[in-house]
């Protein structure tokens, strides 16, 4: 009788935890997919959405422990109520505006990704990385178009964030722009890993 008073507590402890996880779950895959549509736009460059950084192949599925999980949890929860609103691609004015005005203002600051003047860095966000590749007369235009480049970006993070309906995910969507940013970087760009710059 203890064994099935047991069993049934560590069951329903179980279960209990599978729901907390379930509602603060972060859909990495969908969201690392949709960054990088969203990647391909600003930098007018499209490509396979499923190449890793080493040029390999990578997959988006869950983890065979994760998802195992999840499907037992699910002959006791709602999880497509908690996860049905979720679109990274979801679409807003707001939204559209920020992803055109990101692409029209990319061109302008692309030759100083290239000369490696500028780079990416952990927050998803353009960074100057070394002043003295920037000739003297454009310095101050520079200094506004990354200005301008991180303050939709911030937007942007927080509009998908918002549109989903789950703001506390921001830094998460940050995160993995951040990181798709270096998969989808041209040869020769500068990213920020670690608090160092490194060249891909």
């Amino acid at each position: 009788m203890k064994r099935v008073v047991l069993a049934t507590a560590v069951l329903a402890a179980a279960l209990a935890a599978a729901c907390v996880t379930i509602n603060v779950y972060f859909p990495s895959a969908e969201a690392a997919q949709a960054a990088d549509r969203i990647i391909e736009k600003v930098h007018g460059q499209p490509s396979d959405d499923s190449t890793s950084m080493n040029g390999e192949r990578t997959s988006y599925a869950e983890p065979l422990l994760v998802a195992t999980a999840r499907s037992f949890a699910g002959f006791f929860i709602a999880e497509a109520q908690a996860q049905g609103n979720v679109d990274f691609d979801k679409p807003s004015p707001e939204k559209s505006a920020l992803e055109s005005s990101l692409a029209e203002r990319f061109p302008r600051l692309r030759p100083f990704f290239d000369s490696g003047a500028v780079g990416m860095n952990e927050r998803g966000l353009v960074e100057i990385r070394d002043r003295n590749l920037i000739p003297l007369k454009d310095r101050n235009t520079v200094l506004q178009l990354v200005a301008a480049q991180n303050k939709d970006w911030v937007a942007l993070y927080a509009e998908i964030a918002r549109l989903n309906g789950h703001p506390e995910w921001v830094e998460e969507i940050r995160r993995t722009f951040a990181t798709r940013w270096i998969v989808k970087a041209q040869q020769g760009w500068w990213y920020k890993e670690d608090g160092a710059w490194k060249q891909k």
